[in-house]
């Protein structure tokens, strides 16, 4: 069928309402023509992402190669003449160090902000002008109910959209709330391919002329594009200038980082690149106008690579409001760990009767000093402006002085771990802290003691003799050739749960099925001799219900991890956790002791080293869904699986594209017209002579 839809972009709203006007004028980053914004009457929101190559630190039209200087821009390091305004917004600075290759959409970096309302049919058209990287575009969050195949994760529920093709993908809006789309092929991430997504809900009061700031959170690595990344973290890293391995980091706790060495943080593809502790090249940050006393819904997106990030405004404490879409109790903290793939809407304030002119809003990683050198600021910043305070900003302030836990209640959210060093006066809260404000829960649906299906999975590096590739339930993942979706006959590569046993591991398409509409109960673990790292883990297709958060035993006053969690018992013999149990059997199905009677919903959650965490949700969406570590890193070597969700799935639209090897094995002949025949008409059948992306429905 063809769908008629409207062209949203903001260049051209004509604006029925005084309140729909100040729902857009309220949002910050203003919006730009490459961005897209759609009214609340609009029954399609259209939506173009055209994605290509960018330099950073490159005036295009002009030429000219730029410099970061005293937070402004300059064609010379030799000069205080800077760039014109028009002229900066031109330019992709990332950290201002050098001019390196980035992913952009529709001209920025990162991409384009879409604002949709719940339950609006979103038309969305991706078009890939990379020369040599084929793409998909994942809705991270977006449930995708009744169109499992608009999920956009290659060979899992589509074909990768080759350089020069295009793709639309049409679903539906939901749930409400702060999401993000990205790539979800290989690491691209990395280089920029996300972009923030809010669903705004209908008709809601608090919704219109709310004061909304969006901050897209990125670890930043000017020197590895995508492969390269992974190489390094397989194999090492270096310092190219003296030769020497970059030790990696952990944090409080002594979770260790992969091998992904943070250079510099970006909020909404700006920062500053620390050269250590106390020196900055003074590359632009971004600015946020506040009013005092006005309120501001921040919209926090982790679109991190590997670490996460704790997000502060200095010399403040603001109401946390809701996490991955969904509301949940408010509460007061003076920080929150974001976590990849995570996102957090807090309510702050401007304060009254102040005279200082700006703030900084400071997100910095949880690497503990000791584990930098004490020579490192790991952080991306930006520059919240009183806008009725006299004076001039400062483009280029010295770093965020660090909280005062005298003066200040210095609660952390989402730590994971329990405890900071005792002599930090600094509380941790987890989602077992937490309770569920959310207008659309139905927690009744999957309270109680009894469960319909329970499995376990256990995210690690396990192995041995240096064979220790990431892995659930110590099946390396690796995806097939062709979308197990709408191409599942075809599939070569499933694991043989026979050899897996035998081996103890295994490298395999690892799939669980799951029956539809049964309340399903999840126990991911992080245990075993494949522990040591920290994983957020990400399921596609739904929103679950955090019912426990099981932590170690650590070490009360330095906070480090002393004793993995003993309520889950590894029964493979090699602690590596292919299979679990609970160890008191009382637990089986359900009966899981400390749940959480109100439990919060989200879609990513961070499993702490040495624990695990139960999850709930009604298997009502049937598709392929993938359930994976949202390290991009970690999931590329292999941490990620597919659950199968229902016998029957939804019909695959005509003409939804196909793609298969581009192999053949041709039969000896003494002609090369044979083969050239016998290999063509192979070609023909297997239907590679035209695969054509395109759709219109």
């Amino acid at each position: 069928m063809t769908l008629m839809f409207a062209t949203c972009l903001l260049s051209v709203i004509s604006v029925p309402t005084v309140f729909a006007l100040m729902a857009r004028m309220s949002v910050q980053p203003p919006a730009t023509s490459a961005d897209t914004v759609c009214k609340e009457s609009d029954t399609v929101c259209s939506v173009r992402l055209v994605v290509e190559h960018k330099l950073t630190m490159i005036l295009e039209k002009e030429q000219a190669l730029i410099y970061p200087q005293n937070g402004r821009l300059t064609a010379s390091t030799n000069t205080s003449t800077y760039l014109t305004l028009e002229q900066e917004k031109r330019v992709i600075t990332a950290d201002g160090y050098r001019s390196i290759l980035v992913i952009a959409i529709n001209g920025q970096f990162p991409g384009p902000r879409i604002e949709a309302y719940v339950d609006q049919t979103i038309n969305m058209t991706i078009v890939n002008k990379l020369h040599t990287d084929s793409i998909t575009v994942h809705l991270h969050g977006i449930h995708q109910k009744g169109t499992p195949w608009m999920d956009g994760v290659a060979y899992i529920t589509q074909c990768p959209v080759l350089p020069g093709q295009t793709f639309n993908q049409v679903f539906e809006a939901f749930p409400p709330g702060t999401n993000m789309y990205h790539a979800h092929i290989g690491d691209q991430r990395s280089m920029g391919l996300y972009g923030a997504f809010i669903v705004y809900p209908r008709k809601t009061p608090e919704v219109i002329g709310l004061n909304q700031i969006v901050i897209l959170l990125q670890d930043w690595n000017h020197l590895m594009d995508p492969e390269t990344a992974y190489n390094r973290m397989l194999t090492q890293q270096f310092d190219f200038n003296t030769g020497k391995v970059i030790n990696t980091t952990y944090s409080v706790d002594r979770a260790k980082f992969s091998r992904f060495e943070f250079q510099s943080g970006l909020i909404n593809g700006q920062g500053r690149h620390w050269v250590d502790a106390s020196t900055n090249n003074g590359s632009p940050l971004p600015r946020f106008q506040i009013s005092s006393g006005v309120t501001y819904r921040f919209r926090i997106i982790g679109a991190m690579t590997l670490y996460p990030m704790r997000v502060s405004i200095e010399g403040q404490t603001f109401k946390i409001r809701g996490s991955d879409a969904f509301d949940i109790e408010r509460t007061m903290v003076q920080s929150l760990v974001i976590h990849p793939g995570e996102r957090y809407d807090f309510i702050w304030q401007g304060p009254s009767n102040t005279s200082q002119k700006q703030y900084m809003l400071v997100a910095e990683t949880i690497e503990t000093p000791e584990s930098l050198n004490n020579n490192k600021y790991h952080a991306a910043e930006a520059i919240l402006e009183m806008v009725d305070v006299t004076g001039p900003v400062n483009l280029n302030p010295s770093k965020a002085a660090p909280p005062n836990c005298n003066i200040i209640n210095c609660t952390v959210l989402n730590c994971p771990y329990q405890f900071y060093p005792i002599n930090s006066k600094t509380t941790c809260l987890t989602f077992n802290d937490l309770l569920n404000n959310d207008p659309i829960r139905e927690t009744d649906k999957i309270i109680g003691n009894k469960v319909d299906n329970e499995y376990f999975f256990n995210f690690g590096f396990p192995g041995q003799n240096g064979n220790t590739p990431g892995s659930v339930n110590a099946r390396e993942f690796i995806f097939p050739s062709v979308p197990m979706l709408t191409q599942s006959d075809e599939i070569s590569t499933l694991c043989d749960e026979e050899q897996c046993r035998r081996e103890w591991m295994c490298a395999c398409t690892y799939t669980q099925k799951i029956p539809s509409d049964k309340l399903i109960q999840m126990v991911f673990t992080n245990i075993g001799n494949g522990a040591g790292w920290s994983h957020p883990i990400h399921l596609h297709g739904h929103s679950f219900y955090v019912m426990k958060m099981g932590l170690g035993t650590y070490n009360p006053d330095k906070g480090d991890l002393i004793a993995q969690n003993q309520d889950i018992i590894c029964t493979d013999g090699r602690e590596f956790c292919s299979t679990m149990r609970w160890r008191d059997s009382s637990w089986d199905y359900g009966n899981v002791t400390g749940m959480n009677e109100d439990p919060p919903q989200k879609d990513t959650i961070v499993v702490p080293t040495g624990g695990y965490v139960v999850v709930r949700f009604i298997s009502d969406n049937p598709g392929m869904w993938f359930l994976h570590c949202h390290i991009d890193l970690h999931n590329t070597n292999g941490m990620g699986m597919v659950i199968d969700e229902g016998y029957t799935k939804p019909t695959t639209p005509i003409g939804f594209p196909v793609c298969r090897n581009f192999e053949f094995k041709a039969l000896p002949t003494t002609s090369m017209a044979t083969r050239f025949r016998f290999g063509a008409e192979n070609i023909i059948a297997l239907g590679l002579v035209s695969i054509w992306f395109t759709m219109q429905f």
